[in-house]
């Protein structure tokens, strides 16, 4: 199945553009024409990647990517924003709401590309095997005796945090929220956890974690919730 780029936009001829490039890059594209529909749409298509277009004057265009990246739901889809010129403040905005990547036009389609590959790439670097571990790159989670292993050496954890990192190596760069974590981690108790005990076994499993790859692995989304995202 070809990853989904859902390209926002109010004009036809720009969409029939990119749509066609992104197409023969092995893409599926999906038009989004009103700016209430774009959060439904994500939430049923989960979709690779979300790609703005930025005409000037359009002020509610930092404010859509605000919304988007302030929600549980659809925080974690990656956003890019093709930026027209004399567009005026609004590529600070965009960096304010939390974008994650602005292109300014005119530029090569090329630069799209790889950035949306690389979405692409992350996202098949995880894979389960016949016996239910989970393999990402360095990592391998062994499911039967709960055995978390990098670069062929154990991390040794508490099976509160295997469940939790399971679930995020499973689908990185995902966000998940809170209470998606909770019902990971105590599926028995889910309804009666405090969600915020999420943070204090995410910053133990994240410590952990640093000491062991040498580097941040888990990324915080603010007012949304944690991602699996390796700075390599």
């Amino acid at each position: 199945m070809k990853p989904l780029a859902l390209i926002s936009s109010k004009d036809p001829d720009f969409f029939l553009v990119f749509g066609h490039i992104l197409s023969v890059a092995g893409f599926e594209t999906r038009l989004i024409t009103a700016d209430k529909e774009i959060a439904r749409v994500i939430k049923a298509a989960a979709p690779l990647a979300v790609i703005l277009d930025c005409q000037p004057g359009d002020g509610k265009i930092a404010k859509q990517c605000l919304s988007l990246k302030s929600s549980e739901a659809t925080g974690g889809i990656p956003i890019a924003a093709l930026v027209a010129p004399r567009s005026g403040k609004l590529h600070l905005e965009l960096i304010k709401a939390g974008v994650d990547e602005i292109f300014s036009r005119p530029f090569a389609p090329e630069q799209l590309l790889t950035w949306l590959h690389g979405k692409a790439d992350l996202a098949k670097l995880s894979r389960e095997t016949d016996s239910g571990d989970v393999v990402h790159g360095d990592f391998r989670l062994e499911r039967q005796t709960h055995r978390t292993f990098f670069k062929q050496n154990e991390i040794v954890m508490p099976p509160i945090e295997f469940k939790l990192l399971r679930s995020l190596l499973a689908k990185p760069g995902k966000v998940f929220s809170r209470e998606e974590l909770v019902a990971t981690a105590w599926p028995e108790h889910a309804a009666a956890t405090d969600v915020r005990g999420v943070d204090v076994h995410i910053a133990r499993l994240r410590k952990r974690l640093r000491a062991s790859v040498g580097s941040d692995v888990i990324r915080t989304v603010r007012s949304a919730g944690y991602a699996f995202a390796p700075e390599w």
